[in-house]
């Protein structure tokens, strides 16, 4: 995507930074013997070219091979819109009518007719499995044969794992913009109140400041990207991903604030909060739910460093929980890599081998959850350095109560 003018102020990646990323690319096909990538997902789109928030109904090819640049094969209906949002050219497309000169009029007969003409001895296509879905998969499969595609996802991990400097740009602008969330949210929660207007809260907040990032773009949706769950009281709580439905918030309860993979131009972060609910005092069994969710996390952050694996982290986490005495509390893992996309490919979970490097970004968001009690998390978004981590989202906001 070519920088606008209009958007100067902000720091978006450059052409040369999505050139730099396609030439790792093919360093990285040669390496895991992949001749063609043909990748449909819309993280890897925005990731190799800036191409950033178009419907998926139709399956969009972005075709890159070990050498010269990349293209898309894209149905009729985007052509013009891939146009307008990025430089990276369409050099393929498939219709949904007839035409005086014939075109394809599928995906699959698109993509194989240009491969066709630009790498007729390529042996191995690479698709990112996790990006397409399964019977578009199935189709392509059929297409070239089914010994011939290979999953992409290992390639794509590598990739995303360390974090280039322009996302980085991006990333702290997705933590910009969870603190305005986080504070609308804050402010709509009152007895009474359905959660699902914390969650609209939420959703408006961020896309007025997503607005005033893109500060007049005229291809550029600002609409709030993620998830703006929000659950209350003891039984809710006690589930990681209330959704904000009618339940109506109640005095003396907790609120569980998650805005899990939200952020701006598709850089996705995670932030989570619990905030308490009036006055009363919570029991003594619910606040020590509280005090040691914190404590988990500060542990966590604390093992957060290169060369540490991502299992060493999460039991750090798990040594705080675990002095708690409740049995099974855990629902989820402590963390996932995260930026380019909602879940990067690397996890902080039991027994995890990945080390961690510096540049990798991940959420820190170990959760207790105890039935007939409730629960709370604290989670956060972070860059490993080259001695520790810097935590990106606003660390000190909604983290005393």
């Amino acid at each position: 995507m070519t920088e606008n003018p209009a958007t100067s102020k902000v720091a978006f990646p450059s052409d040369v930074d999505y050139r730099n990323r396609i030439k790792r690319a093919q360093t990285a096909m040669k390496r895991h013997g992949i001749d063609v990538l043909a990748l449909a997902g819309v993280d890897t789109h925005r990731f190799f070219t800036g191409l950033h928030g178009l419907p998926v109904s139709r399956p969009i090819w972005l075709v890159l091979q070990q050498d010269g640049k990349a293209g898309f094969v894209s149905p009729g209906s985007e052509v013009k819109e891939i146009r307008a949002r990025c430089s990276t050219p369409v050099v393929a497309r498939w219709v949904e009518w007839e035409e005086p000169v014939p075109a394809p009029m599928t995906h699959q007969d698109a993509l194989a007719k240009y491969l066709e003409e630009v790498a007729p001895g390529a042996r191995v296509i690479g698709v990112d499995f996790n990006g397409a879905n399964g019977g578009n998969i199935e189709l392509v499969k059929q297409k070239f044969g089914a010994e011939r595609v290979k999953d992409a996802g290992a390639l794509l991990r590598e990739l995303f794992a360390v974090k280039d400097a322009a996302a980085l740009g991006v990333i702290r602008l997705s933590c910009d913009v969870i603190a305005h969330q986080f504070n609308a949210s804050r402010d709509a929660i009152a007895p009474g109140v359905p959660e699902w207007e914390v969650s609209l809260a939420s959703f408006v907040a961020g896309t007025r400041r997503a607005a005033e990032l893109w500060d007049g773009n005229e291809e550029q949706s600002p609409l709030a990207h993620g998830l703006h769950m929000t659950g209350s009281g003891t039984e809710r709580t006690a589930r990681c991903h209330a959704s904000g439905a009618g339940r109506k918030m109640r005095d003396g309860e907790y609120v569980q604030i998650c805005r899990c993979s939200t952020g701006f131009f598709g850089h996705l972060i995670g932030f989570d909060r619990p905030v308490l609910l009036g006055s009363k005092e919570p029991s003594k069994e619910m606040r020590k739910v509280v005090d040691l969710a914190r404590e988990a996390q500060e542990a966590a952050l604390a093992a957060v460093r290169p060369g540490v694996t991502a299992g060493e982290v999460h039991a750090a986490a798990m040594k705080v929980i675990d002095r708690g005495g409740w049995e099974n509390p855990v629902l989820h893992r402590t963390g996932r890599s995260i930026g380019y996309s909602g879940w990067d490919g690397h996890e902080l979970k039991a027994d995890s081998p990945t080390v961690l490097e510096p540049g990798m970004v991940f959420t820190v968001e170990p959760g207790i959850y105890v039935d007939g009690v409730g629960g709370a998390r604290f989670g956060d978004t972070v860059v490993v350095t080259e001695t520790g981590c810097e935590v990106l989202t606003p660390f000190e906001l909604g983290r005393s109560i």
